[in-house]
């Protein structure tokens, strides 16, 4: 029998199933996924296939040594009383009309600022403080559901494109239902003036982002403990370190 070991760097997580259980699980989400859209963002990194169960068991030792080499947090997050100033990069979808994106992020027109040569993104200005218990930068909104079809954390998370923080939940969706949920965002440590919460797509590299956003390599490398550009992951949400907003 053959077996799968998935690896994550980006996580700093492993698991080892059968082959059958990682063919199921691709289509599903986990229920702790909240902070990426899919199990494929979570587990590109690496998928071993092993004959025997005790490669595994090596391949995840490994992994657990490998843990205390470098770290992948972005920020330390325990002050709970700090409100700060963030950026959000969001990119419509088609039916996303700017009315839309504000009831979305529950701010008003002057907090949006549209990304011009043809980037298609928009910049989102929100509050953002350290939630208790959870040790993420967040701040709150909500959003109203328009379909009956799926269920609520789909719904939501393809919405905001990686940028919910959403518990899993297997309600099933209701037009017009008004659901609670948190965003990711950012407090610069004091280096920059605001961080910008940025979900990695495809053709983006920490490179391409520096040129973009006029910021050094070194910077964005910092602020999210980035050790090796190969561990940068599309789908995966990084800090964009900003002098300005």
């Amino acid at each position: 029998m053959y077996w799968v070991v998935l690896f994550s760097f980006k996580l700093r997580s492993s698991c080892f199933l059968s082959l059958d259980q990682a063919r199921s699980l691709l289509h599903f989400h986990w229920p702790f996924c909240s902070k990426y859209q899919s199990l494929k963002y979570y587990y590109q990194s690496m998928m071993i296939l092993v004959r025997k169960p005790h490669w595994g068991l090596l391949l995840f030792l490994l992994h657990l040594h490998c843990r205390t080499c470098h770290s992948t947090e972005p920020m330390n997050c325990t002050d709970t009383s700090r409100v700060c100033t963030s950026f959000m990069a969001f990119k419509p979808g088609p039916n996303q009309t700017l009315p839309l994106i504000q009831s979305m992020f529950d701010v008003l027109p002057g907090d949006i600022t549209v990304e011009g040569n043809g980037w298609g993104y928009m910049f989102i200005r929100k509050n953002c403080s350290c939630a208790t218990g959870i040790k993420e930068y967040l701040s709150n909104t909500t959003f109203t559901v328009k379909s009956n079809e799926g269920l609520v954390y789909d719904v939501v998370m393809n919405a905001y494109d990686g940028l919910a923080f959403l518990p899993n939940t297997t309600r099933r969706a209701r037009n017009g239902a008004v659901v609670s949920l948190r965003l990711f965002c950012g407090c610069s440590s004091g280096l920059w003036n605001y961080l910008v919460s940025y979900v990695m797509r495809d053709g983006d590299s920490v490179e391409s982002l520096a040129s973009r956003f006029g910021v050094s390599m070194d910077s964005i490398e910092s602020v999210n403990g980035i050790s090796n550009l190969d561990n940068v992951t599309v789908g995966s949400l990084y800090y964009i370190p900003l002098d300005s907003g």
